[in-house]
């Protein structure tokens, strides 16, 4: 009887332990990396303001318990404990906050706070959506990370059917330029989400063949590159002023200068869909003109 007992103790005990593995939750980041949480995480710090905006699209805003400077979307993510800024992370106000995931910038969060963080048994997701396709992935996983798989699903269809909707194609590709400052004036390589976007909406972005990702253009090679649209983006048109005196520019000339918003069209999330519908929009009317 005592044998029994006893066995049925052990196959119990082995079912906890297949049930435990069955319930946890794997996936892989940016850094093809995996990432495994025991149970869906349930207080997350995200180092990014559009990590904030990704894990709110899958519903999972409740389960934020701090945030970085600049998560300000939406509304209800300007409350939320912050634990530092690009200028520097806080090790400790991210352990204040007690997380069982956090949520780092590939390319921008400090390697120094991840390293510890993994070190001190934290999982950390990191973040880096690059391409167009990489949104709805992360959106997935995110949504399995916290236990709202359903909703990452429903929002990464949603975000894939749209964008496959915008994309669009013309026999002359408008030839764009993107300015990312004017001074020294520079713009993006291939490697940046912004580029991805401007070829999704049937555009040439010059010099995207440049070896790095923030190239510097000098206004000779400007010149000689002939933008038929130049894109900014800005709060307002003030940066356009700087350009009326190059009229030899097609994109001066004919008045196809344009200003995006700089949180939809730069931060890589849902929203990004809305600055691409505008990039979309432009170049389809400069298209016409040509």
């Amino acid at each position: 009887m005592r044998l029994a007992r006893t066995f049925c103790l052990l196959v119990l005990l082995v079912l906890c332990r297949v049930g435990a593995a069955e319930a946890s939750i794997t996936v892989e980041d940016a850094r093809d990396e995996p990432v495994t949480l025991d149970a869906p995480a349930t207080r997350i710090v995200a180092l990014a303001p559009h990590a904030v905006e990704l894990l709110y699209a899958v519903g999972a805003g409740d389960a934020l318990s701090g945030v970085i400077a600049g998560s300000d979307y939406p509304p209800a993510a300007r409350t939320l404990p912050r634990v530092g800024s690009y200028q520097g992370i806080s090790l400790e106000a991210i352990l204040s906050r007690r997380p069982d995931l956090v949520v780092s910038w590939l390319s921008g969060t400090p390697h120094a706070v991840t390293t510890r963080l993994r070190a001190l048994g934290i999982p950390v997701y990191a973040s880096e959506p690059r391409h167009l396709t990489d949104i709805p992935e992360e959106l997935r996983e995110l949504g399995r990370l916290t236990g709202r798989a359903d909703r990452g699903e429903a929002r990464a269809e949603r975000f894939a059917a749209r964008l496959a909707e915008l994309r669009q194609h013309f026999a002359r590709p408008p030839r764009v330029f993107y300015q990312v400052a004017s001074a020294p004036l520079t713009t993006l390589g291939d490697g940046q989400i912004i580029t991805q976007v401007i070829r999704a909406c049937g555009g040439q972005p010059l010099f995207a063949d440049s070896p790095v990702l923030v190239p510097q253009v000098s206004r000779e090679a400007l010149l000689a590159a002939r933008p038929t649209v130049i894109l900014a983006a800005g709060d307002d048109d003030a940066w356009q002023a700087a350009w009326q005196r190059w009229t030899t520019l097609p994109a001066v000339r004919d008045g196809h200068l344009y200003t995006l918003d700089p949180d939809e069209i730069s931060r890589p999330g849902p929203r990004l869909l809305e600055g691409m519908a505008q990039v979309c929009r432009v170049l389809a009317e400069a298209a016409t003109a040509q």
